[in-house]
């Protein structure tokens, strides 16, 4: 599917008002605000980066306990749709590609000392070359301190029925090889886990990797 394909068809998704989307925040959302709010005690965390927000189901979740947020999409479908449903003024949608988005991170890093990046489900529906770049661009913007918390579907989840069916795109990741690119940019990886339970929804239980990184001092 070409990258334009692949817009055309979350514009499509997105913009379907009467497609039964989930609401309410995903269990790996509930995960990463736990682990927000262990790993900043000392140093707070002050604000959150989504990617690929889609319905903003989490980006308000997030916004909702406080955190001055930006949350990015390529579609144009979902961020209007993020934007009719935000309750929240410290919340900022913006259409924008992850590999395109360094004007977007600049600005939202201005007065702060620790943000926490968010991207679930994101990394297996990009190609492995926006990948790379979407990591080499947090690794070279991002302060020390930094979180990064990524969750995607793995090799094993390849053959599993599919609640959305078989019309999204998706690049099933080899684990350990994303842990090993997310540590070549620049991040230490502080947790991962690959396995069932992590990301239910209805009669899906996804294969996911998770993990949680933090960036280190520049190379």
């Amino acid at each position: 599917m070409a990258t334009d394909d692949r817009l055309g068809y979350w514009d499509t998704f997105y913009g379907r008002s009467s497609l039964p989307l989930p609401s309410l925040p995903s269990q790996f959302a509930a995960f990463a605000l736990g682990e927000m709010f262990v790993l900043s005690v000392e140093d707070k965390i002050d604000g959150v980066i989504e990617f690929g927000c889609g319905n903003g189901r989490d980006s308000h979740f997030f916004s909702a306990y406080g955190f001055d947020l930006l949350a990015l999409d390529a579609s144009a479908e979902a961020i209007e749709l993020c934007r009719s449903l935000s309750r929240h003024p410290q919340a900022r949608f913006e259409q924008c590609r992850a590999t395109q988005a360094r004007e977007q991170i600049e600005g939202f890093l201005i007065g702060k000392q620790r943000v926490a990046v968010y991207a679930r489900f994101f990394l297996h529906a990009i190609r492995e070359e926006e990948q790379n770049d979407f990591l080499t661009l947090l690794g070279a913007l991002l302060p020390a301190g930094c979180l990064l918390f990524l969750e995607y579907r793995t090799v094993a989840d390849a053959e599993q029925e599919k609640v959305f069916g078989d019309g999204h795109y998706r690049r099933y990741l080899d684990h350990r090889a994303t842990l090993a690119g997310i540590e070549a940019s620049g991040f230490s990886v502080l947790y991962e886990i690959e396995g069932h339970g992590l990301a239910k929804y209805r009669d899906e239980d996804a294969k996911v990797g998770r993990c949680v990184a933090m960036k280190q001092t520049a190379r």
